[in-house]
């Protein structure tokens, strides 16, 4: 629940944290009194601050330094170790007169700057590998936000048109929910109207997930609060669309009317469970997502709603004698096609 609740429009660390510390910083360097009155120094608590905004600002200035603090451990110590074999020699020279070595001061300065060379080397070349990784990141999300909205957009036009904007919002999610499931005047579900009327909808399947699977090598890259929800999603996606197929085939048809309307009440439910991990899977994709969008209100409730529903007792709906005719109508059908 955490990570829905940072997809929910909280407000973001970095918000707040990055500016008070750049504020803090410059009272550091200006204004507080009892800090050293060496500039240097001053410059120093600056820098260091300045270091802590931008770690909190952007993560990726954290996980470079991480990297090049790994890096530059050894190098120090080998460095320090190499000034501790040295002191000898330079107090050795000393004692005998004479004058201050300064050959071997130039020598551990420019192995100093050898070695800082590499460190800065490996910063710019982590620097620009984090760099096409966030890209590459925020594009992918860009691109499955997309994706996802578009599944729903529907569910923003139906809220608009059927739900009272004045109504309490579990008013307008009911009447959403209707809608979504094609209730008629009488307030009858789909499933309902099947086994009472024998009515047969057409179902479609809808589109296949063309940036999933496009983008499927760049999943691994998605934070964990962001995967879990979006994997949900297309995973529920398919799982309509082959109930989609089936109840549009043959063999569905020559079922009984409560059985077809059990199974198009199970179709309704996987649609309404698909329906609110998209709204999930949205959020939490616009959370993480560069520049972000406007959440709308019926995607929070949605994502929130229990969305369940008490099973009808379909075999009571269906008509007497209704299944009978049906398969009377079937097998004379049958004998026609023997014929």
């Amino acid at each position: 629940m955490g990570g829905q609740e940072r997809a929910y429009g909280g407000l973001r660390l970095e918000r707040v944290g990055a500016p008070v510390l750049v504020a803090l910083a410059c009272l550091l360097l200006f204004v507080w009194p009892a800090l050293p009155a060496s500039l240097p120094q001053r410059l120093v608590s600056f820098a260091a601050v300045l270091l802590v905004a931008y770690c909190i600002f952007d993560a990726k200035v954290l996980r470079v330094l991480w990297k090049a603090a790994l890096v530059a451990a050894p190098i120090s110590l080998l460095g320090v170790a190499s000034v501790l074999a040295l002191l000898p020699v330079i107090d050795g020279i000393q004692a005998e007169g004479a004058q201050n070595p300064r050959y071997l001061y130039q020598g551990l300065m420019a192995g100093g700057v050898v070695a800082a060379g590499w460190v800065f080397t490996f910063l710019v070349q982590t620097w620009r590998e984090e760099s096409a990784r966030d890209k590459a990141l925020n594009e992918t999300l860009l691109a499955l936000r997309s994706e996802v909205y578009d599944y729903l957009s529907d569910i923003l036009a139906i809220w608009e048109r059927e739900a009272p904007a004045s109504a309490a919002p579990e008013a307008r999610l009911q009447a959403l929910v209707a809608a979504m499931l094609g209730h008629d005047a009488a307030g009858r579900s789909v499933a309902e109207r099947i086994a009472a009327d024998g009515y047969e909808p057409f179902v479609p399947s809808g589109k296949e997930p063309v940036v999933l699977t496009t983008l499927a090598p760049n999943l691994q890259l998605l934070p964990e609060d962001v995967m879990q929800p979006v994997i949900g999603f297309y995973t529920q996606l398919g799982d309509v669309q082959r109930l989609a197929q089936d109840l549009n085939g043959a063999a569905y048809r020559r079922l009984g009317r409560a059985r077809r309307a059990e199974i198009y009440f199970d179709f309704e439910e996987v649609r309404l469970q698909t329906v609110r991990v998209g709204c999930q899977a949205w959020l939490a994709l616009n959370a993480r997502t560069r520049p972000q969008k406007v959440e709308p209100e019926v995607f929070g409730l949605l994502a929130e709603a229990d969305t369940s529903r008490a099973r009808p007792d379909f075999e009571a709906l269906v008509p007497a004698g209704a299944d009978e005719s049906r398969k009377a109508e079937s097998s004379g059908d049958a004998e026609r096609s023997h014929d």
